[in-house]
């Protein structure tokens, strides 16, 4: 069974012996982190959540920009993608809510 992984530009699936994406151009290298460390401060889960708590659009703009990771049960694993849309609808709920007042 072949394994793909999302490119972190274009979220377009590829596949994982490519040596880059063949939508963007993005190195394969960039897709996929073998270990937790080696995914950026602002990739991760902790990253998001602060950000979300201190100005919102910042998380959204994590989120449509590339996944976030997290280590979970020892690995590195990505929120789902309908997690982006989830996101977007709070976000616009808490902005409705600001503007009703």
């Amino acid at each position: 069974m072949p394994n793909f992984v999302n490119c972190p530009h274009c979220q377009h699936q590829v596949h994982e012996s490519a040596s880059a994406c063949p939508n963007c151009g993005a190195p394969n290298q960039a897709m996929t982190y073998t270990s937790y460390d080696q995914v950026p401060w602002y990739r991760r889960r902790w990253a998001l959540v602060l950000a979300a708590f201190v100005f919102m659009p910042i998380a959204l703009i994590i989120v449509f920009t590339g996944d976030v990771y997290l280590f979970k049960d020892g690995e590195v694993q990505t929120f789902p993608k309908n997690f982006k849309y989830t996101l977007l609808l709070i976000f616009a709920i808490l902005v409705a809510i600001q503007l009703s007042r």
